[in-house]
């Protein structure tokens, strides 16, 4: 099974600057590869402090010459913000040459409003543009010649230069938090990626919604879908909770400012029914709580105590890869380096080592 770090780049409450969280992060990154991990990936969002990543590929680009043998992962690219499909083809057949092929394609919706509203994007039209532009893409980074002629992108027939390093095939993964985008996901072929939202036993319909969607259209099995999880390790259990309760729980404070998920604007966008219910849901339980909640379905504890939730994961959704995420809601940097190095050496060996199972009950 294999394990990945994904960077944020998040300024929680502007407590330091912009350029201390960029070199926080970059430092962070750069341990991935000496310490174990399969890839290393970063966001994708703009303006604002909850996660300064206005451009995943340019970040890779920089690991790329940095590392040799990581794979470098998008997490994700959004499409709907990118207006012309063709340059994200030609950013990421950049960066597969620039790394000898060890580019991985991740794509996403987006959730944020205000992220929409500044670019001046009708978030209604997300899943119609998500779907278009996918499709224009994945087709011209495998061929190297990207056209369309949609509702929302015009382009005529068009060779991209540099041409392809190599097949991106098995290369591909997307964001499915909602059971709008399972399908999708499933039928693009991708590798589906999800990030911890509720308690892990109330997602297996949601895993197995996409492996049985993934096996009805392409007649092979699915790959194993990514989970993605806020980590907090530590030698001590009570010192390992106390971080994760402050930390996540100021992380979880500004993803909900951040895509305003308590607000009813879900209720009247197309293709956002599943968080509509979520907010009523928020709105029902308290912020406080939810905060609470969303720690206990996240890593945190001893090495052993880590393991042991994970296999506990594993038993009941079936098997899957992780990317954990170790700089947020204004961890210290000397914490988050060493929560990541003890969990490089005593989980990700072990984790590494699990043999896929049968599928869970």
């Amino acid at each position: 099974m294999r394990a990945g770090l994904l960077m944020v780049f998040q300024n929680f409450m502007d407590t330091i600057t912009d350029r201390e969280a960029y070199e926080r992060d970059i430092h962070l990154a750069g341990l991935a590869e000496p310490l174990g991990f399969d890839t290393v990936s970063g966001v994708e969002h703009h303006f604002f402090n909850y996660a300064m990543a206005p451009d995943p590929t340019q970040f890779l680009s920089y690991m790329a010459a940095k590392t040799e043998r990581i794979g470098l992962l998008t997490g994700a690219v959004i499409l709907p913000w990118w207006r012309d499909p063709i340059r994200v083809v030609e950013k990421m057949t950049l960066l597969d040459h620039l790394s000898k092929g060890r580019a991985l394609f991740g794509i996403g919706r987006g959730l944020a409003r205000r992220e929409y509203d500044i670019f001046g994007i009708d978030m209604n039209e997300a899943r119609d543009r998500f779907d278009e532009a996918a499709d224009m893409i994945i087709k011209g980074l495998e061929t190297g010649i990207v056209e369309g002629d949609g509702k929302f992108f015009k382009q005529k027939r068009t060779e991209v230069r540099p041409g392809p390093y190599k097949s991106w095939k098995g290369r591909f993964y997307s964001v499915a938090m909602s059971s709008d985008s399972v399908p999708v996901v499933a039928k693009l072929g991708a590798k589906m990626m999800t990030f911890a939202q509720k308690p892990w036993d109330q997602m297996v319909p949601h895993f197995e919604s996409y492996r049985a969607l993934y096996m009805q259209h392409h007649k092979a099995p699915p790959p194993a879908p990514v989970c993605v999880d806020f980590l907090c390790c530590n030698e001590s259990a009570e010192r390992a909770e106390s971080l994760a309760r402050e930390h996540m729980s100021n992380y979880y404070v500004t993803v909900m400012q951040h895509y305003e998920m308590a607000s009813e604007h879900f209720r009247k966008m197309k293709g956002y029914g599943d968080y509509a219910n979520n907010a009523e849901m928020l709105r029902s339980v308290g912020m406080e709580e939810a905060g609470k909640a969303f720690t206990d379905i996240n890593t945190f504890g001893t090495p052993k105590q880590i393991l042991e939730k994970l296999d506990q994961r594993r038993r009941t959704i079936g098997d899957f890869d992780l990317t954990v995420q170790v700089s947020y809601g204004g961890m210290s940097w000397k914490d988050a380096e060493s929560s990541v190095k003890l969990f490089a050496k005593e989980v990700l060996p072990e984790f590494q080592s699990w043999k896929p199972r049968e599928k869970a009950a």
